[in-house]
């Protein structure tokens, strides 16, 4: 039998919590939102890995004797609990919760050993990664942005910035995109988007770093997923990667952000679209 140790801390937390855990021999990590609030992450510093304000934790040992020892590591005051899972099952454990959905029609995210219907483009990512799996509506509205500009603009060149996961970047790459460039300040979510792009099979066509944007290069969508602040803050560099012609999308905008965040990017065009309290700016040149 293995076991499941599960807590709840401080998003400031999880980055030691996490290196701590892979050395004392966890063999799964799953992170969800503990307020089970409309949040993606706490925006913190900009220089800093962006996680939930309260992150609940699982982790999976292989022995009771393993998971003690990673309970004796965690922040003075936290409380765990543990749970025995079978050897076989910790695995579909970690992954409790994450199934296939459809983005749009012909659009699906699934996990990697599941099929979409037959005709919709499938996008596989590792459901056990702390990143953007698609389900939060600021994700949704981004692949629907570029499902739309891409059914009318193929092979276009895209920028993912703050690519979390990749699932943006790797989203237009299977829709048709040319290539991709996907920057983020966080090293997991390098490693993530590099090692879903392969999944996808979209590896050779996506070049994976960290920020700021090469102030060489122009791209025909620039789409930037992240939240207001972090977005104020990259508005120069957003603004002077767009080619002649090419769309700038911005999501993880609160209904009140709206107006701030136009107005850092005046020379644009940008319309709203929202679900579910979140908002995206999306355009063109004005």
């Amino acid at each position: 039998m293995s076991v499941l140790l599960a807590f709840t801390i401080d998003g400031s937390q999880v980055d030691a919590v996490e290196r701590l855990f892979e050395a004392a021999g966890a063999c799964a990590l799953r992170f969800e939102d503990a307020a089970d609030a409309p949040a993606l992450y706490d925006e913190g510093p900009p220089d800093a890995p962006r996680y939930w304000p309260r992150t609940r934790v699982a982790a999976f040992f292989l022995s009771a004797g393993a998971a003690d020892f990673a309970a004796s590591l965690l922040p003075p005051g936290v409380a765990s609990t543990r749970e025995a899972v079978t050897d076989a099952g910790w695995e579909r454990e970690a992954r409790k919760g994450w199934t296939a959905f459809a983005v749009s029609e012909t659009l699906w995210v699934c996990p990697r050993d599941t099929k979409a219907p037959a005709g919709a483009t499938a996008l596989h990512l590792d459901p056990g990664l702390a990143f953007g799996s698609g389900t939060h509506p600021t994700t949704r509205l981004c692949l629907r942005f570029l499902q739309d500009r891409l059914a009318r603009h193929p092979a276009a060149r895209v920028l993912d910035f703050g690519c979390g996961s990749g699932i943006l970047a790797i989203a237009a790459l299977k829709l048709g995109a040319r290539d991709a460039l996907a920057l983020d300040i966080d090293p997991l979510a390098i490693a993530a988007t590099a090692d879903n792009a392969e999944a996808n099979g979209v590896g050779e066509r996506l070049q994976v770093g960290y920020p700021p944007i090469p102030s060489h290069e122009a791209f025909t969508l620039v789409v930037a997923n992240i939240l207001a602040g972090p977005l104020l803050r990259a508005a120069e560099g957003l603004r002077a990667a767009v080619a002649p012609g090419g769309a700038l999308a911005l999501s993880g905008i609160l209904p009140q952000q709206v107006d701030a965040v136009r107005a850092a990017f005046p020379d644009f065009a940008l319309s709203v679209q929202d679900e579910d309290t979140w908002c995206l700016l999306a355009g063109g040149r004005a």
